[in-house]
């Protein structure tokens, strides 16, 4: 694997044992799932953004802008 750095702390990772080895890859998995789970959220809120702007300078129209009180109910 190489060298990886712990608390300032070089290590060779090849002279783990082979559950500090295992650790080490979940480790790094479980980086890779966050850094793309990021990507992800990051998409979802630009996406979220653009489709609030649509539905503002296409779809809200005066026409539909409640004229009374409407009482909100759970289906």
């Amino acid at each position: 694997m190489g060298i990886i750095t712990v608390d300032e702390v070089q290590y060779e990772s090849d002279l783990l044992s082979d559950e500090g080895r295992a650790v080490l890859n979940l480790l790094i998995e479980a980086d890779k799932q966050g850094q793309s789970a990021s990507f992800t959220v990051g998409l979802m809120q630009a996406a979220t953004i653009k489709l609030i702007a649509d539905l503002k300078d296409n779809h809200l129209t005066d026409e539909a802008i409640a004229t009374e009180e409407v009482e909100v109910t759970e289906e």
